[in-house]
Formats: structure tokens, C-alpha cells, sequence
């Protein structure tokens, strides 16, 4: 097998899996077919847009009438698919169905799944369920481990790519030796296991965590799989975070329960739905009311296909936003379908370091900050970081000058050019004596003279506002590195300003940079003044050092 990374951002990353004269994109998704009765033919999966699916080999081998059909024809002509197959090896039924009367011998079933000429089979693992204790679930991982190295030994068919399950649940430690020590064997695709129940329950922080956490840990060059991932809202969010592929029955077991995707608002009842708000084939052939009317097994598979073209739409989505470095703008507006995503998205500011190392030093276009969660985005993290450690204001600059940011930023809006002409050229003060800077509420303090790329942004609401708080606590950590640098501080607060639109625009009241004169004065007992035009603000400074 091959895997070629072709772009990347975030963690997400787009590669192209070669294997048996087959290629297939990634990030992509296994639906998941039925071996004996699927709602949605393989054909039309395919049409649909699936390079690749997921069937049950344990089913298979079951039933002793399609067992001897599969051997004799292969998986590929039985299932009418030439694209990639993966296969399970019945542990799934196991944890889902916690049914121990399941018993099959791994080396049957793995064995077996090479006959089929499975593209992608599982071994005979054992998943952690979310509410085991510790001590099982450290026997499962410790028995999965002995199996992946039985498998290894025993493998005779070399077009067969072996997934090596990683489990630990909730466990941290668990997660991470399962992660390590599977990275050590030879698997060429690594997947990670128990997460459909959590999912079920929309528990997506404690899936985030067991992805970041596993992540952490594999084999880089290896894809990630994620076993029953298939909300589409959750896609970007996983992609960001790590994972490269992803399997689900759920575009047809939410379809017998009479559910429809949708990006924006999750998954709606059909019932709930007078006009479809999607143009897939299935959504703009009919409306809601006559998928109603329609007899049980037309509806549920009109409702399946929906939510598979709804779901491959969505990863072509997040390969675009891959490729124009904009996933987390992507993200952002994904997440507002339900809080638990908002929650979970969070927890990426836990892990800020591992996040910030693999972010692009370059982006081809400007960031939009549409959100409050835009705040925990790694690039800002790595301004933050890199202003504290690798920055030292300019030697002979004795004030430092706050300007605000307005509707657009730095030289290109007409007002700031106006500004910064004025201080290069004024007669009150030699300009090396000013130190300039814009007041952000997303970077805190941004220095003139460094090269911050370009943004749009949403403004702060008040004083009780999440950008307002952030913009001032990073005010502080600016100050506490550099204050004694500088002998005085002033501030430009227009009460008018001129926009892009060369219109005349008042001051927000709400803007951060009110704020800081209770930081300045009250916390650092510093020589600070707010001014209201720039000749003001330079006299200030005239009182210390004639021109």
C-alpha cells in the first residue's frame, strides 16, 4: 500500500491510498453495506460517490449458502463493487450487541477474510466498552495486542491490508500504550475502535479526546481510521483533529428511523420537514410529503440515499477547505449545529502544542474569525508564543502608541494609512522614539513592524464579552514582558473614523481599547493617556524628548 499526503491543514490532511491497482482519496468514508441485505445497492453507492465500503465478513461466514458463493466468486463480483472493501470480523457485533455467545476463532475469520480477497480486513479484536472498568478494559487491549501479533505471523495473502484496531476507551494510558504498540506492528492502517456508543450518546468531547489522544501517539505516515463515524456535522471537526478515514451504517439506520441529514441543524425528523433545504437528486425529485406516502422500503432507501449524498458532499467540502488552507473556518461553522460539538471543539485548546507544530507557517489566503471558538485557533496560539519568547521590542523606541483596529486592517484602511503617515512624519518626536502597535481582540498586541497576516473579524459586544476579556488578559501578558521597556503609553480612540467605503464612521463604544486604562493605570500603575486624535497623542510624549 501507498499513501501519498497531498495537502494538509490543521491535522486534517488530503492523501492519496493506492493499493491493488486501486486509489481512492482521503479523507474519505466506508459506507457500510449489508452482505445479504442492503437498502442501497452497490451501484448505487457508488454512483452516489463512494470510492470504497465497508462489509460484515462474520455475517458472511455465517451463512453457509452466501459463505460458498463469496469464495467461489471473490467479495468484489459477490458485492458487484470494484472499488475498495474493508471487512469486519464480527468484533463489532460483539460490542455493540455485548453478545458473548458470538464465538468465532481469529484465525478462522482472519483467514477467512483473506479468501474473500478482502482489500482491508480486521482482525479479531476486542473492544473497550465506555463503561468498562479499568481492569477489563486492560485485558482487552493487552489480548487485542497478542492477536495483531498472531495475525502478523499467520498472513498469507499479500493484496490483503491488515486495520490494526486501537482501543483503550476512556482510558488515557490505555489509549496511548494501544497506540504505541500497534504503531510498532506491521499494519498499514490503524483504526480506532469503540466510539460508537459515545457517539450515539453525541458524548463528541470524550470522541475527541480518545482520537487526540490515539493520534498522539500512531504512526504519522499511516491513515487513521475511526470505526462508526457518520454524522456529517462531526466530519470536519474529526478531519481537523486527525482522522483520515471513517466508517457508518448510519446514512441508512438513521433513514429507518425516519431521519435526514442536514449540516446546519443535524439530523431532522422527516415529519418535522415541509420543504427539503437540500439539491441532491433525492431532495429536489420529491418533497417531503411524498417520501412520506411512499410504501416503508421505498422511503427508508430514499431517505438512505439522501443522507449518503448529504455525507459526500461534506467530505468533498472539507477537501476544498484542506486545499485552501481554510478547515477551520470550516469547523467553526460546522460545530454551531449542536452545543456538544461547540464543547468539543474546545478541548482543542488542550492541546495547543501538539495542534500548533503541525499548523502551516503560510496560508495562500486571509483568516476569517467568525466565531468566539476562533480565539483557540493554533495560529493564534503560535502568535501568542512566539511574542513571548522570540520577541523584543525595538531598542530605541521609548513609547509604545496603541492604535485600534478598524472595519479593515492596518495600511489598507484609509484612516490607519492616514495615522501611520502622520507619526512617519511628524515634527513633534523622532519617529524611532515610537514604538507602534494595533490593539486586537483576537492577538492582543500586534507590533507594526511584525509581518501578522491578513484578517477579518467580529468585534467584541461589551465588557462581558469572551473577545473583549481575551483581548485585555493578552493586553496584560504583552505588558508584564515588555512595560519597563517604555517610558510613557498612549492610546488613539477616534471618535470617528473614515471605513474602507470612504465613509464617515463612528468609534464603537464597545471596543476593547476602553479597557485599557484601568489595566495600564490601576494594574500597572504606568504613565498612560487615551487621546482622540494623533496630534494630541504625540504632544504627549513631547513633554520628555524635544523633537
Amino acid at each position: 500500500m501507498v499513501y501519498e499526503i497531498l495537502d494538509v491543514d490543521a491535522l486534517g490532511r488530503i492523501g492519496k491510498l493506492s493499493i491493488n491497482n486501486k486509489e481512492m482519496i482521503t479523507p474519505n468514508l466506508f459506507p457500510v453495506v449489508h452482505p445479504v441485505n442492503n437498502v442501497v445497492s452497490t451501484t448505487e453507492i457508488k454512483k452516489i460517490g463512494a470510492e470504497c465500503i465497508f462489509t460484515n465478513a462474520y455475517i458472511i461466514y455465517q451463512n453457509e449458502s452466501i459463505k460458498k458463493i463469496v469464495l467461489k466468486k471473490g467479495l468484489h463480483q459477490y458485492l458487484n463493487f470494484d472499488g475498495l472493501i474493508a471487512t469486519d470480523s464480527g468484533a463489532f457485533q460483539q460490542y455493540m450487541y455485548r453478545n458473548d455467545k458470538i464465538s468465532i476463532k481469529a484465525e478462522e475469520i482472519e483467514r477467512f477474510q483473506e479468501n474473500i480477497c478482502s482489500d482491508f480486513p480486521v482482525i479479531l479484536d476486542i473492544p473497550v466498552q465506555i463503561d468498562d472498568a479499568y481492569s477489563i478494559a486492560k485485558k482487552k487491549v493487552t489480548k487485542t495486542i497478542e492477536r495483531a501479533k498472531e495475525n502478523i505471523k499467520r498472513r498469507s495473502n499479500e493484496n490483503c491490508h491488515w486495520f490494526g484496531p486501537i482501543h483503550g476507551g476512556k482510558y488515557k494510558d490505555l489509549l496511548e500504550y494501544s497506540a504505541i504498540e500497534m504503531s510498532k506492528l506491521d499494519f498499514e492502517v490503524h483504526a480506532i475502535g469503540g466510539l460508537v456508543k459515545a457517539f450515539l450518546d453525541y458524548r463528541f468531547e470524550l470522541t475527541l479526546d480518545i482520537l487526540i489522544t490515539a493520534k498522539k501517539r500512531l504512526m504519522p505516515n499511516r491513515p487513521i481510521h475511526m470505526f462508526g463515524l457518520g454524522l456529517p456535522q462531526f466530519f470536519s471537526l474529526a478531519v481537523a483533529c486527525g482522522c483520515d478515514l471513517m466508517d457508518s451504517a448510519a446514512y441508512v439506520l438513521y433513514a429507518k428511523a425516519n431521519r435526514y441529514f442536514t449540516l446546519s441543524t443535524g439530523t431532522k425528523k422527516l415529519e418535522e420537514l415541509k420543504e427539503f433545504p437540500c439539491h441532491c437528486p433525492i431532495c429536489c425529485d420529491f418533497t417531503p410529503k411524498e417520501i412520506k406516502s411512499s410504501d416503508e422500503k421505498l422511503k427508508v432507501e430514499l431517505l438512505a440515499k439522501h443522507n449518503l449524498f448529504l455525507s459526500f458532499s461534506e467530505l468533498r467540502t472539507i477537501r476544498q477547505a484542506i486545499r485552501e488552507g481554510k478547515l477551520w473556518e470550516l469547523v467553526e461553522s460546522r460545530i454551531r449545529s449542536h452545543p456538544n460539538l461547540v464543547k468539543a471543539a474546545n478541548k482543542i485548546k488542550n492541546h495547543n502544542d501538539y495542534f500548533e507544530v503541525h499548523e502551516k507557517s503560510y496560508k495562500k489566503h486571509g483568516r476569517l474569525f467568525a466565531s468566539h471558538e476562533s480565539i483557540n485557533r493554533p495560529m493564534i496560539y503560535r502568535y501568542e508564543k512566539k511574542l513571548k519568547t522570540n520577541y523584543r521590542p525595538p531598542k530605541e523606541a521609548k513609547y509604545l502608541i496603541i492604535l485600534p483596529e478598524l472595519d479593515v486592517k492596518f495600511e489598507n484602511s484609509p484612516t490607519i494609512k492616514k495615522w501611520l503617515n502622520k507619526i512617519d512624519n511628524n515634527t513633534i518626536i523622532h519617529r524611532k522614539l515610537l514604538h507602534v502597535t494595533f490593539f486586537s481582540e483576537f492577538f492582543g498586541i500586534i507590533p507594526l513592524e511584525l509581518d501578522v497576516f491578513q484578517y477579518e473579524s467580529i468585534h467584541s459586544m461589551g465588557v462581558k464579552d469572551l473577545l473583549y476579556r481575551n483581548s485585555i488578559q493578552k493586553l496584560e501578558l504583552f505588558l508584564g514582558s515588555f512595560f519597563k521597556h517604555y517610558k510613557k503609553f498612549g492610546a488613539l480612540i477616534p471618535k470617528e473614523y473614515i471605513n474602507q467605503f470612504h465613509e464617515i464612521t463612528e468609534f464603537p463604544k464597545n471596543n476593547p481599547i476602553y479597557g485599557l486604562n484601568s489595566i495600564f493605570i490601576s494594574k500597572f500603575n504606568l504613565n498612560f493617556s487615551i487621546f482622540n486624535n494623533i496630534d494630541d497623542l504625540l504632544q504627549f510624549f513631547r513633554d520628555d524628548d524635544k523633537y
